[in-house]
């Protein structure tokens, strides 16, 4: 039987009023080669209408290298914004004050420093770091399952996420800091039940390592959000986002021993899924990305991302931009949706697909539990075996996809507004190695939180690719500075 609205167990929604008396956070993903590029878009989609920021960086950023770190060439700015230091992220945020808007990190190997920067450049906004808002991603495990974008070894990078979320907890009590994914495993090829089970197992895993360095587990599940996505199946999906509802709910009550409501509500951040797009008749990827925003709002989610037409082949250029902004937009003031607190209460078939759902959820759930838990299920190679099984039964999209290359019309319809990414490697002013990387290095092979080092050696101008040298494992061992030994 369905839920109330703000009632445990949230299955039908976390607020009472759902959307009648606060609509979602519009939130598209946006980061474009260099910090000026990046900062003209951001300043673009807020005149637009969007009510959060959400940051995608490129792949030596995501990787702790340096611009001009030979790994990195060919890869600066290709999949979003190239940070070096502290200036450039200092550069995306030019002219945005920070203590008036919620910025959304899709960082995770390198979100410890990335914060520390985020804090540095608020302070020398003049605001204090403690009215920051928004959420780090910081979501190692479902690095290591699904995208595979990490540095250090499993335990190290569950460490250093650990770290960001007790700095979080003490310090920035409006940042989010871990947005715990299921979303990742369904791109991959998971279905329905095994994207919430993977989000719902990685819970535990993070709460575990939370509890063992003295916080409760309702503490720190207050500050956890989510991400998921909705394919295709609009009502299975608004479905599958009142079981994960439900089951957390349940699990944090029951397993946790949660009695604090914050702790029980899950929060999350929905965004449509780019798996489901193709680039053969894109314009045909704004219907399929409104079908998936719709199921997200009848859903619940809190904060939303649609898909652009053109993301199946390049990052969103302005006019796929703005088209699935308006999308949100339209969703939210043209149709009848929002005026409903839970519009799909009391439905038949809505109430079937949970209990199929939830069902298929807990099955997955008791399978991850009786193999040691999702750490020890992603270490031993057990899930991704059954995510790549999955994947092979989905057929992804199917009307207007062909098995030839895109025709000369779509190739320039897709280009049309594509920048050209900065490619090559670009020089980077590196900070002397001095005592703030020395004392970086010696927090992370000691074993104790690196976030106050690593804003001291932000504050000194270091370099992300300094950054994570002082803190891979091996650094402490030998005499000499990884620097200064080249």
């Amino acid at each position: 039987m369905a839920g109330v609205p703000g009632q445990f167990p949230y299955d039908a929604g976390i607020h009472p009023t759902g959307y009648t008396s606060r609509l979602w956070t519009m939130r598209q993903l946006a980061g474009l080669q260099s910090a000026t590029s990046t900062n003209e878009r951001f300043k673009y989609l807020l005149d637009m209408g969007e009510t959060g920021l959400s940051l995608a960086f490129d792949l030596p950023t995501q990787l702790g290298l340096d611009p001009d770190a030979p790994l990195a060439d060919g890869e600066v700015g290709g999949t979003g914004v190239s940070i070096a230091d502290v200036d450039d992220l200092g550069a995306v945020f030019a002219g945005i004050p920070l203590d008036q808007v919620s910025v959304s990190f899709t960082i995770n190997a390198t979100a410890p420093m990335l914060l520390a920067m985020w804090i540095v450049v608020a302070e020398e906004q003049g605001v204090d770091p403690a009215e920051l808002r928004g959420t780090l991603q910081n979501e190692m495990l479902k690095e290591f399952l699904a995208r595979k974008a990490f540095i250090y070894d499993l335990p190290t990078s569950v460490r250093y996420a650990l770290d960001v979320i007790e700095y979080c907890v003490r310090e920035l009590p409006r940042v989010n800091p871990v947005s715990v994914s299921g979303g990742h495993a369904r791109e991959a090829g998971a279905d329905a039940a095994l994207e919430v089970a993977c989000a719902l197992g990685s819970v535990d895993e993070y709460l575990r390592g939370m509890t063992e360095r003295g916080y409760s587990a309702q503490e720190v599940a207050a500050r956890f959000s989510f991400i998921f996505g909705t394919d295709m199946e609009l009502l299975k999906e608004a479905a599958k986002l009142r079981v994960a509802r439900r089951r957390y709910a349940e699990r944090m009550r029951d397993r946790w021993g949660a009695t604090d409501p914050r702790a029980m509500k899950l929060r999350t951040q929905v965004n449509t899924f780019g798996s489901a797009l193709a680039y053969q008749e894109p314009l045909n990827n704004i219907v399929r990305a409104t079908v998936q925003a719709i199921a997200a709002v009848l859903g619940g989610t809190q904060s939303l991302h649609v898909c652009s037409f053109d993301e199946a082949v390049q990052t969103p250029g302005p006019l796929g931009a703005r088209i699935a902004l308006r999308t949100q937009q339209i969703i939210a003031e043209e149709t009848d949706l929002a005026r409903y607190v839970d519009p799909l209460g009391g439905s038949l078939v809505i109430e079937q697909l949970v209990e199929e759902l939830g069902a298929e959820v807990d099955e997955w759930l008791r399978r991850i539990d009786d193999r040691g838990g999702m750490a020890e299920c992603i270490r031993t190679g057990w899930l991704e075996g059954e995510i790549d099984e999955l994947a092979y039964q989905d057929p992804g999209p199917t009307v207007g996809v062909r098995h030839t290359a895109p025709s000369d019309s779509e190739r320039r319809l897709l280009l049309a507004e594509r920048h050209t990414a900065l490619g090559s490697r670009r020089d980077v002013k590196r900070l002397p190695w001095g005592p703030e990387l020395d004392r970086l290095r010696a927090d992370a092979a000691a074993g104790r939180n690196v976030m106050p080092a690593l804003i001291e050696a932000v504050r000194a101008r270091a370099t992300i690719g300094q950054l994570c040298e002082a803190m891979r494992p091996s650094a402490g061992q030998g005499t000499e500075n990884p620097r200064t030994a080249e």
